[in-house]
């Protein structure tokens, strides 16, 4: 597995790289730190900021080291980037050449923290990327009595590919998984009238029941990695459903697909998996369909 780890020495940093030394990883993982130097806020066509650059860069450079040889003590393949320029352009251009499996980034940077909101750089990755984006929050530190992960499928290519993703990674002892579907309420239409209540009412079963067979599949799946998940189908808004749940559950980590059903952008993800990255309490990770 390849992680691309992007660090900016934040207190959100430190609870990725915390991350990276608690969880399990697959055999032979090879991590690479990556950290941008932004100095365009200081640029100035009077003053020659070389001097300073190549002190922050050389400043960064042995940071990011320590970093990687922290990764190494516990076992982990891991080497350090440092590069100049914009950290969502470094990010994304570092990420288009390398191929990770997974890029790790924190909800916030050194710019400022807003609760439960995401950072602009990593709403940049998160819709930018093309393969799955961790963002991060919370203490980084996998629990010793496991992680609580709640995992929202609608069925789609994308979800689908979350229950693998789950499936096929080691996790830590005592590990708990939630398998969530939300079944959305039948909307009153011009038409609600001529259709009559019973037309509606079946309609709302056949979704209910679509959310239960998504939920059995996703459960089929974890449970041939040994992994027993509880299962929970709700009806309501998938956005706020999925980060409610969450909350209540008082999950470690979400795992979303990044597009369901209703249809893919190529560069974009989904509504309700950014609403979800944007707003939940804890970690949250978006998979991608690698067919785009």
């Amino acid at each position: 597995m390849r992680i691309l780890a992007a660090i900016d020495f934040s207190e959100s940093s430190k609870s990725l790289l915390k991350l990276l030394e608690t969880r399990p990883w697959p055999l032979n993982t090879e991590v690479t730190i990556i950290h941008a130097v932004d100095l365009a806020s200081l640029a100035s066509g009077w003053v020659d900021l070389s001097p300073y650059i190549e002190s922050q860069t050389a400043s960064a450079r042995s940071m990011a080291d320590e970093a990687a040889k922290g990764l190494m003590s516990k076992g982990l393949k891991a080497s350090a980037e440092v590069i100049c320029g914009s950290p969502r352009t470094v990010i994304l251009g570092f990420a288009e050449k390398w191929s990770p499996d997974l890029i790790l980034i924190g909800s916030h940077g050194l710019s400022g923290v807003a609760r439960f909101l995401l950072g602009s750089v990593a709403k940049s990755v998160l819709q930018g990327a093309h393969c799955p984006v961790e963002i991060v929050r919370g203490p980084g530190a996998a629990p010793q009595s496991g992680l609580k992960i709640l995992l929202a499928t609608d069925g789609s290519v994308c979800s689908r590919r979350a229950a693998k993703s789950i499936a096929k990674r080691p996790w830590p002892r005592g590990t708990q998984v939630k398998v969530l579907a939300v079944a959305e309420p039948v909307s009153a239409t011009p038409y609600s009238w001529y259709a009559g209540v019973q037309v509606v009412d079946r309609l709302q079963a056949e979704l209910r029941k679509g959310a239960e067979e998504d939920v059995e599949w996703a459960a089929g799946i974890l449970s041939t990695a040994g992994l027993t998940a509880m299962k929970k189908v709700v009806l309501g808004n998938p956005k706020a459903s999925i980060v409610d749940e969450a909350k209540k559950w008082e999950s470690d980590l979400v795992v979303v697909g990044s597009h369901g059903r209703q249809g893919l952008d190529r560069f974009l993800i989904g509504s309700v998996a950014e609403a979800v990255a944007l707003h939940s309490h804890c970690s949250v990770e978006v998979i991608k369909d690698k067919s785009h």
